[in-house]
Order: C-alpha cells, then structure tokens, then sequence
C-alpha cells in the first residue's frame, strides 16, 4: 500500500484563454502532477473542465463531480493551478472552498501556494478571489466599450445571422439566404400565420445557418430584427445568462450600419403594422397541462406541447401535440395528438397504485437497488480500457510532436497522421467522462422504500396547494418521461404505453423551482419541519445550504434510473423481466375518482 497522500487535481481552461493566454489543460496537468510528486503525494483523481467558463458552477459538469466526490474519502487534498481556475466570482470560490472545510479536504493552489485551512490562507484566499473576481469584471467591462464604441460605428457585434456572411468582420449579403428572408417578409404582408410560413419555408428544403429546420420562433427572430433594413441594434438586454428578457436596456443602441440592407424601411414598416394588429394574449386554458414536456411524441421524441379543438358541438378539447411539430410544421413530424384527460388520468392512476399495492414499490426499490449495485464494476472496467487508450495515444502524440520539432520538413507526412490521433484524443475523454458521471450515479446510497412510500402518498396533498408551476416542478422530479402508442385505433386514439420513473431528488434535479416548492412542502410528513426564519432567508443561499437545509430524508441522495438512463422502471409495459404490474392496465374510459379528477380537469 502506498504511503503517499493522496490527492485530486482540478483543471480548467475557457476557450478564450486558450486563444489569448496560452493556458491549456494539459500545460495545467503536468504542472500539478510535478508539483504532487516533488511533496509525496500520488495523483487518484483528475477533473477536467476544457472550454468552459469560470463564470459560475452550473457549466462545469467536472467542478459538480469533485464537489459530489468531496466525501467519498478517496483523496485528502485538491490541488489546482490557480484560485481562479475554481470560480472567477468570489462568492463561488468562498463557497467551494467551505465545502472543503466541511469535508475536511485540503485546497492547495499551485501558483499562488497558499493553504486554506489557516487563517492566514483563508485571509489570502478571499483576497485572491476578489482579485480575479475584480479582473473578469473589468475584461468584460473593457470588451463591452470596445464593442459598443464599433456598433455606434455602424459594425455588427454578433454571430452567425441569416440572409449575412461575415467577410473580413463585415457583413456581406448571402443571395440564396436573402431570398428566403425576403421571402418570409412578402408572407407576412400576404397574411400567412407563423406556422404557415415555417411549414412553407422548411417544405422548399431551406435550412438554417446551422442545417436545422426552421422554427416559429427563428421566423419571430428575423421579423424583429432591424439588422434587415441596414440598421445595428446592439446592448438591447443585459447580463442575458442570468435576467433573460427582464434584462432588457431602454437605452440600447440603435444606428445606421455600414452594410447593405435585404429590406425596405416601407416593407419593414408594412410587417410590423400588421403583426402589432394580429397580436394578442393567448387565451389561458382554465385546465393546467401538468404533462407538457413529459409526454413524448411516439414518432420522433420531442416533447409534447399543449393543444386544443372545438368539437362540433361547440365544446373544447384538450390535447398533447408533438412540440416538433407544433414549432416546426407537418415537415418535421405529425402532431400524433392524444387527449389531455386520457394521458393525466393514467399516469395518476398508475402513481396512485403504486401505494396501493405494496408489492409493485418493493419491486421498484430492489430492482433499481440490484441493478445500481451490478452497475458499478462494468463501467469501473470500461474506464480503465479507455485511459489505457488515452495515456497510448497521447504518449503517440508527444512522440509525433519531438519528431516535427526535430525535423521540420517532416510536417506534410505526420500532421495528418497528428490531427487524427488528437481527434481520438479527444473523443476518449468525452468518453471517460460520460463514464464517470455514469459511475457517480451509482454512489448513492441505497434507496429508501420508506420514504418513496411518504412521497407518493402524499403526492395528491402536495399538488393541491401547489400552484400550476410548482405541480410542474414536482411532476419532473418524479417522472422522466411518458411514453404514448404511435398506432391510434378509430374511437379509442392514442394510450400511454410506459411511464418513466426518475424520481430526481439530487441538487440537480432540485435546481429548478426549489424554493417554491420547499414552501409548499414544509409541512409534509416526510419533510423535517423548516424554522421559518430558514425559508425567508433561503432565496440567497448557496445550493449547498439549501440542500442541507431540506433533507428530505434519503432522497436527497436518490436518483432513477440507477446508472442507464436506457434501461428506466416501466410501469405499464408487461413484457419486461421485471413485471411489476401484472395485468393491471387501466380499461378503457377508466377515470380518477375523488377529488384528484376535479383538480386536474378543473380550475382551481
């Protein structure tokens, strides 16, 4: 057994410091790696963010697993390059680094050789994070005038637009794309629907600047673009990664460009007047869609949007339709509608009898327990072939890159040769990492019949003093997916085949809508009661506090499916190996009785 302390590295590098300052991750990696060594520790654990931001915690899928890896006892030290590769915003680096403290797990900065479990290096810690919080603020702010002082020039700031190309950083008219932005306008004033004119456009066979079918909103997009009549808009909404349309600036700026225009201020003016005349609020169904999203299209997958019809005799119906379809007209796919009622009352129905018969939760928890407890050593194996793959080629690579240093002249005949072994390069590490968040799936511990039990039979309660957001919220913690028959026989339609149980209790899964529905739970049995003081203060807290303060009991740690997101919990298919329902299918025109009926068919 080794005797030296074992330790995780953490790397990370954005795409534009890569461009601009030379990091790399490999750079970063070798450097740790020398820095362990010459102190007597052994590397265990390697994390790896590669083109993401510092921004914040929510894109680096590598940051949240050393984060979930912090107990496991597998490493007593995390060693990273610099502070700032852990957050760029001092909050988030204060909040990593007390998740260390709580586990009792050592930060060690290479570059700036600090220890934060004293109070001297905690001191040098905050100082550091609010210097690199200080220099991506001042980046940005730099980046943003240079940006704004080329719009008043009249040059365009974005990315890729429609009906443009970009030559030398200047717009150039596209022809083949003009047309079909000319064409768009010309259906407006010849009084098509959006959904007309996507279903008309996506028919001709044209495709977006990235090969994709058009969609309403993509028609939406460029009929609100004054870029079209030779005009810049820039700065309309700020900090859009975190306010979105509530960002939106009054005082944005609008000038004349150098390019050249596709359409006329008179037309411009025309589509306008006639979209601002067809505009209005749609109309709220007085019955909420619990299941838009869930529900899939049985032909292509997409989720299913809310619909409705007048029947002949003057009632409405309510319908599932595919969202792809909806979006993107008959081109992309049917609308395989189903009725609203028929797909709520089953899948209620369904969660309902889980409580009602014992036996069909036991199966569900042993099945899922078994199978997350058979899952770990196959993928566990997997990993290993795969980094035997990756340490082979990239000791090829290195190989390859000594001998073009040496002999120059031999670039024609290895780059190639390079170029694809840094391709495989990469693709196994894409590899190893979806492996290993694969893994982590199974770490949690094993689930608790009990508290699923509390859950379910509780569920009813919980929905009725839930408002529509909040039962959505819910639904998508504990369903995954519904899937609906593609054949819909006459007079009897569509039914719901499988119904897909995750039951996503972890702080992912939570990340959505949490604090509203920890509101409307508190005073659930299976919930440990919450100081309200708690609740009110909770809007500012980390994820971290939040969690803690939920417990709700060990769900915070469940997760379904185990680790195979192909393999879910069917509860209505009968021919899988484990049957869990018997011949229990609901029959047909079977309803929800009581008081659950009234609440998903009624208003409130």
């Amino acid at each position: 057994m080794s005797d030296k302390t074992p330790v995780a590295i953490y790397a990370r590098v954005s795409t534009e410091e890569q461009a601009t300052e030379g990091y790399s991750i490999q750079g970063q990696i070798e450097e740790m790696e020398t820095y362990a060594e010459q102190r007597g520790m052994e590397v265990v654990r390697r994390y790896l963010d590669e083109g993401v931001s510092g921004k914040n915690i929510s894109g680096r899928p590598q940051m949240k697993q050393l984060l979930k890896d912090l107990g496991s006892g597998d490493f007593q030290a995390v060693i990273v390059y610099k502070i700032d590769r852990i957050s760029r915003k001092s909050k988030d680096a204060l909040e990593i680094a007390e998740r260390f403290d709580q586990a009792n797990v050592k930060l060690i900065s290479l570059k700036e050789d600090m220890d934060i479990t004293t109070p001297m290096g905690k001191m040098m810690f905050q100082m550091a994070s609010n210097f690199s919080e200080y220099e991506r603020n001042s980046t940005i702010e730099r980046l943003k005038m240079g940006m704004s002082q080329r719009a008043k020039q009249g040059y365009y700031n974005g990315g890729l637009v429609y009906g443009y190309d970009s030559v030398n950083k200047e717009l150039v008219i596209n022809k083949k794309e003009a047309h079909v932005i000319q064409l768009i306008f010309d259906y407006v004033e010849e009084d098509f629907g959006y959904k007309a004119i996507v279903s008309r456009i996506n028919s001709m066979g044209f495709k977006t600047k990235r090969g994709n079918d058009f969609a309403i909103h993509t028609i939406k997009t460029i009929l609100d673009n004054p870029l079209y009549i030779g005009k810049i808009r820039f700065n309309m909404y700020e900090n859009w990664s975190e306010k979105h349309r509530k960002g939106k600036n009054e005082n944005y700026i609008l000038v004349d460009g150098k390019h050249q225009s596709i359409i006329s201020n008179e037309q411009w003016e025309r589509v306008q007047k006639i979209r601002k005349k067809r505009s209005h609020k749609p109309s709220r169904s007085q019955s909420p869609y619990l299941l838009s999203g869930l529900v899939r299209c049985p032909q292509c997958g997409h989720g299913m949007v809310p619909g409705r019809s007048n029947g002949g005799n003057g009632k409405k119906y309510r319908y599932y339709v595919c969202g792809f379809h909806h979006n993107k007209g008959k081109t992309a796919c049917r609308a395989n509608s189903i009725r609203a009622e028929r797909v709520e009352e089953s899948v209620f129905e369904e969660l309902k009898r889980i409580v009602a018969e014992p036996y069909v939760l036991k199966n569900i928890v042993q099945s899922v327990n078994d199978k997350r407890m058979n899952a770990k050593d196959p993928i566990d194996e997997q990993i290993r072939i795969h980094e035997s793959k990756l340490k082979k080629i990239e000791g090829r690579i290195d190989n390859t890159t000594t001998q073009l240093m040496d002999d120059p002249t031999l670039a024609a005949i290895f780059k190639p040769k390079l170029q694809e072994m840094m391709e495989e390069k990469v693709s196994l590490e894409q590899k190893i990492e979806e492996l290993n968040v694969e893994l982590s799936e199974c770490d949690t511990a094993p689930i608790d019949e009990d508290a699923l039990y509390h859950l379910l039979s509780n569920l009813e309660t919980i929905l009725s003093k839930s408002d529509i957001t909040q039962q959505k919220a819910l639904l998508h913690l504990i369903i995954k997916d519904i899937q609906i028959t593609k054949d819909a026989p006459r007079r009897i339609g569509r039914r719901v085949e499988n119904i897909n149980l995750h039951f996503d209790f972890t702080i992912e899964g939570l990340e959505h809508q949490t604090m509203d529905l920890l509101n409307t739970m508190n005073n659930m049995d299976f919930i440990k009661p919450i100081e309200s003081w708690e609740l009110e203060s909770m809007e500012g807290v980390s994820r971290s506090e939040l969690m803690d303060s939920l417990n709700i009991l060990p769900l915070n740690e469940v997760r379904f499916p185990p680790n195979n997101p192909k393999r879910p919990i069917h509860l209505l298919q009968q021919h899988q190996s484990h049957e869990l329902v018997g011949q229990c299918h609901l029959r047909e025109g079977q309803g929800i009785i009581g008081p659950l009926h009234h609440f998903i068919t009624q208003p409130k």
